[in-house]
């Protein structure tokens, strides 16, 4: 005996010098539900071992009380031939209950979210540090309902958990000399409940940051960003966007650029079911690169761009989102069911992109390419080339190239977004959930392309 418990004894001790290095400070609830679990579970097993020592009673119900208090030390209970079947079943149901009582006490701290008043004051914190600090395109997208805000001195960082894993996206947000501070502090954050942290659309200037703290980033694609004081209609690689839009204007559609929570009432209905058509039933999709509402009263300062055909009726719009120097689009959506000119959307993002060079801004980020630099051909080496054999291979049920070929009509600039994961052993876990987040089961990929949204 003494022998066989001095291994786990010794490890026991060794944890318990070492227990600084498990950082993960479980709640008085949580202990009283682990303690719980055991507890029941044991008078559960010694009940049960009495009802079968009444039921097969060869010794007498005295010899019982101490046959399941000596369980541990025999071959089989005093319970003639029935016992050959009954020990080995209730070691079976106390390996469970321990096992489920050290799960639950063990097991990454669940994420509680804000609610109430505590929750409207984060809403109004995180909209400050977005309005002040919130340069990037993806920015704007941290004041989505489902994400919680952890802040740290003037920055934020946005971020939901599922099964442990903790999505964080987009990058954190806040003075630059603050980048150092709040990651740590997060990271430190995150340890303490026990979360692995993985990022999710990920900038490149982020990137020394993330691998400092040990994450490993892998590049998703690459995001469209218009210079609009670049931007010109002219020239050859602009023929097919210009024959779009002059398609659409002699069909006699019209364009204007309002504010979403001025739209008068019926519009916004007529609006809300072209959103509802085009998703064709499903719930908005994506968790780092779309907003997933319209119209709230909450999003002062957002524009919309609606196209009307010649009767004054809407058929597609596009929502966008304030960022630095410009704007992001949020979702684009168009009629389904109405037989609409060709390049509506071109129509739609042109005319937009054209409205503001006029009121002086600077860039218009437009939708998110995944695997760009593979589908392009401009990732030459062996794995680029095989990467692109396989996604081309998949094209048709996911829309990845189709949008990469639109979004490059537009002669944009690309800036590449990564994936960002910790350790070989949490990536698969980090990988499922991300794609979880985005709506997406097939693969593991991000965007802001919508069901029903394919480019004509």
């Amino acid at each position: 005996v003494t022998l066989s418990t001095t291994p786990p004894a010794a490890a026991a001790l060794w944890i318990t010098s070492r227990r600084a290095c498990f950082p993960v400070a479980q709640s008085r609830e949580v202990i009283r539900r682990a303690l719980a679990i055991a507890a029941v579970g044991t008078v559960t097993t010694l009940a049960i071992s009495t009802c079968l020592a009444v039921a097969f009673d060869q010794g007498g119900i005295a010899a019982t009380g101490s046959a399941a208090l000596r369980l541990s030390g025999m071959s089989t209970l005093p319970l003639g031939y029935g016992g050959r079947f009954a020990t080995p079943a209730l070691v079976a149901i106390g390996l469970s209950v321990l096992v489920t009582a050290l799960w639950s006490l063990l097991s990454p701290r669940r994420s509680t979210p804000a609610t109430g008043r505590d929750r409207e004051h984060s809403e109004v914190r995180a909209r400050a540090v977005v309005a002040a600090h919130g340069g990037d395109t993806l920015a704007y997208f941290a004041l989505r309902d489902d994400k919680q805000w952890f802040f740290d001195g003037d920055s934020l960082v946005a971020y939901a958990v599922k099964n442990g894993v903790c999505v964080v996206s987009p990058d954190p947000i806040g003075p630059v000399e603050q980048r150092g501070s709040v990651w740590a502090a997060f990271t430190t954050y995150a340890e303490a409940h026990g979360w692995t942290v993985s990022i999710l659309g990920a900038s490149v200037k982020w990137l020394p940051v993330y691998e400092a703290s040990g994450l490993h980033p892998i590049y998703l694609g690459d995001e469209a960003i218009i210079d609009c004081r670049e931007f010109t209609m002219d020239g050859r690689a602009m023929r097919s966007v210009r024959q779009a839009h002059s398609r659409v204007r002699r069909a006699g559609y019209s364009f204007s650029l309002v504010d979403p929570t001025m739209i008068e009432p019926n519009l916004r209905d007529d609006l809300a079911s072209i959103s509802t058509m085009c998703r064709q039933g499903a719930f908005e999709r994506g968790f780092s690169m779309t907003l997933s509402r319209l119209f709230d009263p909450r999003d002062a300062g957002l524009v919309t761009s609606i196209a009307c055909d010649a009767t004054g009726t809407p058929q597609a719009f596009i929502q966008w989102v304030p960022c630095e120097g410009g704007w992001s689009l949020d979702v684009m959506r168009r009629n389904t069911e109405h037989g609409l000119t060709n390049g509506i959307i071109e129509y739609l993002i042109l005319e937009s992109v054209k409205a503001f060079q006029a009121q002086g801004f600077a860039r218009v980020g437009l939708n998110f390419s995944v695997f760009r630099t593979m589908l392009s051909g401009e990732n030459t080496a062996r794995f680029g080339r095989a990467a692109r054999r396989v996604i081309q291979g998949a094209a048709a049920q996911t829309q990845i190239e189709s949008l990469w070929r639109f979004n490059a009509k537009f002669a944009p600039l690309w800036s590449p977004r990564y994936a960002v994961l910790g350790s070989a052993d949490a990536m698969a876990a980090q990988s499922i959930v991300m794609a979880g987040a985005e709506g997406l089961t097939e693969l593991p990929v991000v965007g802001r392309f919508m069901t029903g949204m394919a480019p004509r």
